[in-house]
């Protein structure tokens, strides 16, 4: 009998691989989301929208989630690893792809395949594919959409709402081209047989290939109920964001930690040796410790490097060392950019020159909520913050649209600004992250509250400047911050360093 749900169907392929089979299956699956294995669903769905509509499902390789309808090809290729056991990842992904990318073409579509994971027609996804491997088994799956709801897939995924606008709607439908839209008469069994030519030619053997089963999904993703970890990091690599949460006991001891993301993490248990190494160890060496269990080789993930790893230990500890000064919420508040990677935060603390405030956690009455500066009235926590920044002699500015913070940032970096202290949410700087990337000014972020533009699915009316929500401030954290900064810079012009206690953990030597 064929296996009634995916996990189990992909299950049957790997053991029939590690028997020494090749064995390539074809399955529709009915309306689902489908994480990938290291992905959080809380972070990567709306699982507020899914509700009971339809199952969240964890397919076995990684890589991102996606928004499943039933005219959904997705084809599972499983092979004893010869010579791919030791590929690099993202050959691995390019060679494996090859048939899939072959078949497509010969459909008369001039597709290509563009690293890590998509194959591509004229800049729009045609397929996405995705790999595993382990105990000598090569897991590979390419979800190939014939047709796609755009409209379910944005309220699916955890993307803004308010590009179900018509024009929004329009500007994602012109990100995807579901096989149907290019060949309308396309069969998909007549892909199917291509898929199956193509991969025998290429793999130089005719793997078994399988009908198509009946599938019958239901959740296996769900949201975990647990608390929320007592120290998060996050870190954009060119393979994705990647997350690592630590929950501590009382003597400051991971007692447990999960690493999580949209990666292609090849190595289907790396990561969860990664946080074995880490339980029972002291959050302030987060950073060695996962420097010795990688053991100077590179991770088998496409796009991600030992040092991004091992950065976001560095990370981790950084933030713990901020919530002990500070109280520990503040361990999940405060983050640090540093271009290099080479300054602690205690360093790019003490060199603050500036402090840039959004627009949105101006009260909406407000005349200056849409403009640069504050009379500091005394009626909101950004005429507070005003009011720290301009004691101190701190150029402060209210940022007011996007295009504006590109322009302060340009400015900051021209005026040799050494660093900034900016407050905005998190969301914000993983989307736009390029803008500070591009600027290269170091920078401690405190996180915003309220109704942000994310929260509220509107972040294409905030970057213009229309946004009518309000965010809120921490004005007494940032103050506490401000302090902090005070007392460092009076040790670095007194002594040239920062006092013992102030000193956080520095990334390792050639990490």
């Amino acid at each position: 009998m064929a296996p009634t749900q995916f996990p189990d169907y992909e299950q049957a392929h790997i053991a029939r691989a590690a028997r020494g089979e090749a064995v390539l299956g074809f399955a529709c699956l009915a309306r689902c989301a489908l994480v990938g294995a290291f992905e959080d669903p809380c972070r990567a769905l709306r699982l507020s929208y899914i509700g009971d509509r339809f199952p969240v499902v964890r397919r076995l390789t990684g890589g991102g989630s996606l928004s499943l309808d039933p005219d959904t090809l997705v084809a599972v290729l499983a092979l004893p690893a010869g010579p791919y056991a030791t590929m690099a990842p993202d050959t691995l992904m390019s060679a494996l792809a090859a048939p899939f990318l072959a078949a497509i073409r010969g459909c008369g579509i001039d597709a290509a395949f563009t690293a890590p994971n998509d194959i591509v027609v004229a800049g729009r996804k045609v397929a996405s594919v995705f790999a595993r491997r382990d105990a000598g088994v090569v897991l590979f799956e390419a979800v190939i959409p014939l047709a796609l709801d755009v409209e379910e897939l944005l309220k699916t995924l955890r993307l803004p709402l308010e590009k179900l606008s018509e024009q929004g709607l329009l500007a994602a439908r012109q990100r995807f081209a579901p096989l149907f839209t290019l060949v309308p008469d396309l069969p998909s069994g007549a892909l199917c047989a291509r898929i199956a030519a193509e991969t025998a030619q290429a793999l130089g053997l005719a793997p078994h290939r399988e009908s198509p089963p009946l599938l019958s999904e239901t959740s296996r993703a769900a949201a975990e109920d647990r608390p929320a970890a007592d120290v998060q990091a996050f870190l954009k690599t060119p393979g994705g964001v990647l997350y690592l949460d630590v929950w501590l006991d009382p003597r400051a001891l991971i007692r447990e930690a999960r690493f999580t993301g949209g990666v292609a993490c090849l190595d289907g248990d790396l990561l969860a040796r990664l946080q074995a190494s880490l339980v029972a160890t002291d959050v302030t060496e987060a950073e060695s410790t996962l420097g010795r269990a990688l053991g100077g080789v590179p991770p088998d993930i496409v796009g991600v490097e030992a040092a991004d790893i091992v950065y976001l230990g560095h990370l981790c500890a950084a933030r713990f060392h901020v919530g002990r000064r500070l109280g520990l919420a503040a361990a999940t508040q405060i983050s640090v950019f540093s271009p290099d990677r080479a300054a602690s935060g205690e360093t790019l603390l003490g060199a603050i020159d500036a402090v840039l405030l959004p627009y949105c956690a101006k009260p909406t009455w407000c005349k200056w909520r849409h403009r640069d500066g504050c009379p500091e009235c005394g009626q909101c926590a950004v005429g507070e913050a005003y009011g720290l920044a301009r004691a101190r002699n701190l150029m402060v500015v209210t940022i007011t649209r996007y295009e504006h913070l590109r322009a302060v940032l340009a400015d900051l970096r021209d005026r040799g600004a050494r660093a900034f202290l900016g407050v905005c949410c998190t969301d914000f700087f993983l989307k736009r992250d390029y803008a500070f990337i591009e600027a290269g000014v170091p920078a401690v972020f405190l996180d915003i509250g309220g109704d942000t533009c994310y929260t509220l699915r509107q972040e294409e009316a905030a970057y213009a400047g229309r946004f009518e929500a309000e965010a809120f401030v921490d004005a007494r954290l940032l103050g506490r911050l401000l302090d902090w900064r005070d007392r460092l810079a009076a040790a670095d012009a007194t002594t040239g360093v920062a006092g013992v206690e102030d000193q956080s953990p520095r990334p390792s030597l050639g990490s």
